[in-house]
């Protein structure tokens, strides 16, 4: 907090009103995390001179930083409502699906009724041959043994 307000007055020019929007909401991303994250420790060959740690905060860094918040917050936003539009879809297709299913399970009952109804005819159907099969029997027999045959020399 003590840097924040240590600003020098030299970097108090006026910053532009909007920086260009030329990076991508992940470049934004990237750099907000390599702005927060350490920077990686040096071997004992490659020791450079430490930078300043401590030093001031310049307005034109502390303005690039919280632009670095922002667009992260706007990546996260864009990121929910995403979400949140394939959830509605989802369930929206989840909703499509039941009612299919259910439209489904009533045509597989209806069908089934048919075929025990036609089952029933053939069945029915089976049994009138059979009756009709025994008569044509009978009246065979019966006109076999009542009318004479006629020979032929």
């Amino acid at each position: 907090m003590e840097q924040a307000l240590r600003i020098q007055p030299e970097d108090m020019a006026p910053l532009p009103a909007e920086r260009p929007k030329t990076e991508s909401m992940s470049e934004g991303i990237e750099k907000v995390l390599r702005f927060a994250a350490p920077a990686p420790k040096a071997t004992e060959s490659e020791q450079a001179p430490a930078p300043k740690v401590g030093g001031p905060v310049t307005a034109r860094e502390f303005a690039t930083a919280i632009d670095f918040v922002h667009e992260a917050a706007q990546a996260i936003k864009a990121a929910e409502e995403r979400t949140r539009e394939a959830e509605s879809r989802t369930h929206g297709l989840a909703q499509r699906a039941a009612e299919e299913l259910k439209n489904a399970e009533l045509r597989i009952q209806a069908l089934e009724a048919r075929v025990r109804a036609a089952e029933g005819r053939a069945q029915e159907a089976e049994t009138r041959a059979k009756e009709a099969d025994a008569w044509l029997r009978q009246i065979f027999t019966t006109i076999s043994e009542e009318l004479p045959v006629r020979r032929t020399a």
